[in-house]
């Protein structure tokens, strides 16, 4: 039985340390960071430490069974067995490599053999183990000079395909030392002959490590040119297409392997440039491009624009990994100002379109929009339903228009004092062939977003005329009705064009129109074109009321800025019926009497609401107490036998 150190001591087992270690360092400096366990892993299994214990194993293993088959073994059948048992192992570790580590078949075996053929040069040349280890300190050192500078930019698996021939160099001189190694088992030499082959062995394997170089050379000044067509400039990412080209060779490789996409948006940039400079906005996507690199492998993120990443992982642990890279944005924005949002879609099935799994993944971020306290969320197939009717109604509102799917309904406005109707709201819904009844949280947000909500708002202002003139033609008494504005409206038609032209043309008073602006259509307001356009309403005796008054950040400096006829107060105080809303409701009343503005509350629904309003001094009110939003005909005879005078 072979004693240990004996065995230890024919390996050259310490020197071989200093190879596997060279090996496992190589590996881990140019491999993918999340994959570093795995590295470590299977560069420790092939490293030449254990690797020269197999070899060992198979070629005992082998001349044993050749010898039980053939009693005395030929020399030449010897040698070659073994120096198959050394090379055998080096296509299994390439395979390995290739399969777990993502590390293509040619820098396998280049940094597979170099581990190698440091090591064996170490024994030749060294002789003994102190000799060996001296000779592998300097080989490694002179290779690392050399190279490494080299390696460090050569580090893209789609570079390597290109130069396979690296590879082939390998391979050559592989052969080459078999030659040699025929030479030593099977010829009888002189010591002079072996210090020979010991000078042709150090002197090729230096040889070989220049060509390398000069071939790393130009591998790496082709990767710079790569870089700069193919990598965002900013962030040092791939850029769309070669992210694309990475995330296809990802799945193809693992088609059995669960991948999630993720779409990242950093919310409040915008606001983050404008406090804080463009300089350190550029800085924090810098920041967010590094998290990702260290989540997530830099060949899996890309920067797709301004604000917003793309990145494709193992879905195991994702969510652990997103919270980690929210966090970590979090903490750089200490003001609180930047916010990542992300939306997941985890594959279903094999082949999936990329593209459209990112396009899911954007549709589950966009649930995460305003919401404070949630920035992850998980695409889901009632995400796709909204995606498609949304597409639907852009597709349609040119039809729905023409064809009068789009219907106006009213709500009356009624005098709190007299119990008499003062006025209706007008509001549009959308009576479809394909999707029936749609209510307005449907359509109106969607309509906005894609800038078409001037084509709803002009045709329902065009209906509300229409049926003036109708019911007056009639002889049927009419009350003044009010309707929305969008800030789109002032943005994208010339709203008081068209609506003194439809007054016009239906001979309505403007007295009979009333204007309801939120403060958002206000926000933001630089130019003064929507104050101007505002001021030319009043002045041209249409009035114009403030919606929704209390639900914005800054009601009260637009009231200070603006001159509004009424304010309708917001009906989220009375569906919140407490002490507090009482108070805040309360002061409203009293202020706008103060300013000289009319008061209408929304949300009316009991009788304690109405009493509550009565006494303290609203002039109007609204809501289901008296009549839902229904159409015209319908909504009179509600009043009608709720005994509200018309």
């Amino acid at each position: 039985m072979i004693n240990f150190l004996d065995y230890a001591n024919h390996v050259f087992f310490f020197p071989s340390l200093l190879a596997s270690g060279f090996l496992l360092f190589t590996l881990a400096a140019l491999s993918e960071k999340q994959n570093l366990k795995k590295v470590l892993f299977w560069g420790a299994v092939f490293s030449l430490t254990p690797y020269m214990i197999y070899s060992d194993l198979i070629y005992h293993g082998m001349m044993h069974l050749l010898g039980c088959m053939m009693g005395e073994v030929p020399l030449l059948l010897d040698v070659i067995v073994d120096y198959m048992s050394r090379v055998i192992l080096i296509p299994v570790a390439i395979f390995i490599f290739g399969r777990t580590l993502s590390i293509h078949w040619s820098p396998s075996l280049f940094m597979l053999s170099a581990s190698v053929g440091v090591g064996y040069l170490g024994m030749v040349v060294g002789k003994t183990q102190v000799g060996a280890a001296l000779v592998n300190l300097v080989a490694i050192f002179i290779w690392w000079k050399l190279l490494w500078n080299e390696l460090l930019f050569v580090r893209n698996t789609q570079i390597f395909a290109r130069f396979g021939f690296l590879g082939f160099v390998t391979l050559f001189s592989m052969l080459v030392n078999l030659a040699m190694y025929v030479c030593v088992r099977m010829i009888e030499v002189t010591p002079e002959f072996l210090n020979y082959l010991v000078f042709v062995s150090w002197f090729f394997w230096l040889t070989l490590t220049i060509a390398v170089k000069l071939i790393f050379r130009t591998v790496r000044l082709t990767q710079q040119a790569e870089i700069a067509r193919n990598h965002d400039k900013l962030t040092g990412l791939p850029n769309a297409l070669l992210f694309s080209n990475y995330v296809q060779d990802l799945l193809f490789r693992n088609p059995r392997k669960r991948y999630a996409f993720v779409a990242f948006d950093l919310e409040n940039f915008k606001a983050f440039n404008e406090r804080f400079g463009f300089e350190e906005g550029d800085g924090a996507l810098k920041f967010m491009a590094d998290t990702f690199k260290t989540l997530f492998g830099e060949r899996y993120v890309t920067h797709v624009s301004c604000d917003t990443f793309r990145v494709v992982g193992d879905a195991a642990g994702m969510k652990a990994k997103i919270k980690e890279a929210h966090d970590k944005i979090r903490s750089f924005s200490t003001q609180g100002v930047l916010e990542l949002k992300a939306g997941v879609y985890v594959q279903r099935v094999e082949n999936e379109n990329v593209e459209r799994c990112f396009m899911r993944a954007r549709l589950a971020e966009a649930t995460t929009k305003g919401v404070y306290d949630e920035y992850v969320a998980v695409y889901a197939d009632e995400m796709g339903a909204r995606e498609r009717l949304k597409m639907y109604l852009i597709a349609h509102i040119d039809e729905a228009v023409e064809k009068e799917y789009i219907k106006v309904f009213y709500q009356p406005v009624v005098d709190i004092n007299t119990n008499k109707l003062c006025g209706f709201e007008a509001l549009a819904r959308w009576d479809d062939p394909e999707h029936g009844f749609l209510p307005p949280l449907d359509f109106v947000g969607v309509l906005e977003d894609a800038h078409l909500i001037q084509k709803l708002d002009l045709f329902v202002l065009k209906k509300i005329c229409e049926k003036y003139r109708v019911e007056t033609n009639l002889g049927n008494k009419c009350v003044p009705i009010s309707f929305n504005l969008s800030r789109l409206d002032f943005k994208l038609s010339d709203i008081y064009k068209e609506l003194t032209r439809l007054t016009k043309e239906y001979n309505v008073p403007h007295e009979m129109i009333h204007i309801e602006i939120t403060e958002s259509v206000l926000d933001g307001d630089e130019d003064g074109y929507i104050r101007e356009q505002v001021t030319r309403f009043q002045n041209d005796g249409f009035e114009v009321w403030m919606d929704d008054f209390g639900s914005g950040f800054s009601s009260l400096n637009v009231l200070k800025d603006y001159d509004f006829d009424f304010l309708k107060i917001d009906m989220m105080f009375l569906r919140n019926f407490s002490e507090k809303s009482k108070v805040i409701i309360r002061a409203i009343v009293e202020m706008a009497k103060l300013l000289h503005i009319g008061t209408l509350s929304e949300g009316v629904e009991i009788k304690e609401h109405l009493d509550f309003l009565k006494e303290i001094g609203c002039d109007r009110v609204q809501g289901y107490y008296f009549s839902k939003p229904l159409p015209y005909d319908e909504v009179m005879a509600v009043l009608k036998e709720k005994g509200v005078e018309v």
